[in-house]
């Protein structure tokens, strides 16, 4: 499993990160389950909870964060 998240802008902070307006794959494990609870109530931001075999399938560009 893997968290996508997109900003709706560029640059916007939220939990200590900057996130990007193009998609960034987080493991599941970066985020506090609290801190995915805030992220997924945050309007700015769309946050996907998907499987591995879906980022495979996927066509839209997704860059991963370096852990």
């Amino acid at each position: 499993m893997a968290v996508i998240i997109t900003s709706r802008a560029d640059g916007f902070r939220r939990c200590g990160t900057a996130h990007s307006s193009i998609p960034v794959e987080y493991s599941d494990e970066h985020f506090t389950a609290d801190e995915l609870a805030v992220l997924q109530a945050e309007p700015m931001l769309i946050v996907e909870i998907v499987t591995d075999e879906a980022i495979k399938a996927t066509s839209k560009p997704i860059r991963k964060t370096k852990e």
